[in-house]
């Protein structure tokens, strides 16, 4: 099978909303930043152990480490797309085909084969295909680069089957 996809912009921008929330390293970072921000607080002069200064502690913490993990988010995001172009083979043209030895992959800067046990997961969504090959690092293939939503399902069935055959 094979697919041709144009990789732009907004798609970045969808892969890091669908996986912000759902990442651990996001949760990580996010406890660390509250029982940072709580630290500081109780250890405060004048801080005193009673509920209401407890629940006012828990609460900015809370609120600070939110802020906090969105902002480096919203970083993170910036840097993507400040960096990310054609000549990276990050956007633009990919050409995507399934072979019996893995994923294969072309684009203006690159060619490469993703062997399928390097396949650590496929997700299969209304608008996207996406393909985990690690912690950072995601093939993604748009809805709108399949003629029909037959041919979208299959594409993503014979991916999931192989690299769960393979793994």
């Amino acid at each position: 099978m094979k697919i041709e996809t144009q990789i732009t912009k907004k798609d970045l921008i969808h892969l890091s909303c669908h996986f912000f929330p759902r990442s651990r390293g996001t949760w990580i970072y996010f406890i660390m930043l509250f029982l940072g921000f709580f630290a500081f607080i109780s250890y405060k002069d004048g801080f005193t152990f009673s509920q209401k200064s407890m629940l006012i502690g828990v609460v900015a913490s809370f609120i600070g480490a939110l802020v906090s993990t969105l902002i480096a988010w919203l970083w993170n995001l910036g840097c993507i797309l400040l960096t990310s172009n054609t000549k990276s083979g990050v956007l633009g043209k990919h050409e995507y085909v399934i072979t019996d030895e893995g994923l294969s992959e072309s684009t203006e800067a690159n060619e490469s084969l993703i062997k399928w046990s390097g396949i650590d997961d496929v997700k299969i969504n209304k608008n996207y295909i996406l393909i985990r090959i690690n912690q950072y690092l995601f093939h993604i293939f748009p809805r709108r680069s399949f003629s029909s939503l037959s041919k979208y399902e299959e594409f993503g069935n014979v991916l999931s089957s192989k690299a769960n055959e393979n793994a």
